[in-house]
């Protein structure tokens, strides 16, 4: 009990407060909406680099890759997403009128708990490749027996690599220097 911090209780209390919530939302629900975080976060970091691609070639021609790679990120997470929530729509008002209700209800409690601790895990997990932000929660983090359980799991929910994203940061100089070039030549 010496290593339990004040992050570890407002991460417990926080998983606790929100499988609560999913007693009100229910199983179905939850697990869609998990399944679309999860899954949307997991596809979207293995082919948003594609999906960035097609978006550039189809619908708006964007010249910076790290760009690419965000906007392809995000579409990918919001399409997997929302259609995880439209198909748990449709089979939560199925089972409605089935009477099965009530442990729909009661699981939702642990698929909400289970949402709250994977949403954690994965923004732990980020944050952990980013050097600042590292430096900055280390200090509060290393005592905390909650972290390396979140740090773990994200892990292996979200394999980020960087080189994806930027392979030269030399493809930005040129922009940046013919962007400069343009205004001397404007005086």
């Amino acid at each position: 009990m010496e290593n339990i911090v004040w992050f570890d209780v407002i991460a417990l209390a926080l998983i606790f407060i929100l499988g609560v919530k999913g007693i009100i939302n229910g199983f179905i629900k939850e697990s869609f909406g998990l399944i679309g975080l999860v899954g949307g976060i997991y596809i979207a970091s293995h082919f948003a680099e594609s999906a960035g691609i097609w978006i550039d070639n189809n619908l708006y021609a964007f010249d910076n890759k790290a760009t690419l790679f965000l906007i392809g990120f995000i579409a990918l997470l919001l399409v997997f997403w929302l259609s995880s929530l439209l198909v748990g729509q449709i089979i939560t008002k199925l089972l409605d009128m089935s009477g099965l209700s009530g442990f729909d209800k009661i699981a939702g409690f642990f698929i909400g708990s289970a949402k709250i601790f994977l949403v954690f895990s994965i923004l732990f997990a980020t944050l952990s490749k980013i050097s600042f932000a590292q430096e900055k929660i280390s200090f509060y983090l290393d005592k905390s027996f909650m972290y390396p359980i979140f740090l773990e799991t994200g892990k292996k929910i979200v394999s980020l690599d960087s080189s994806v994203v930027l392979k030269d940061p030399q493809e930005i100089v040129p922009v940046i220097t013919n962007d400069s070039n343009d205004i001397n030549a404007s005086n």
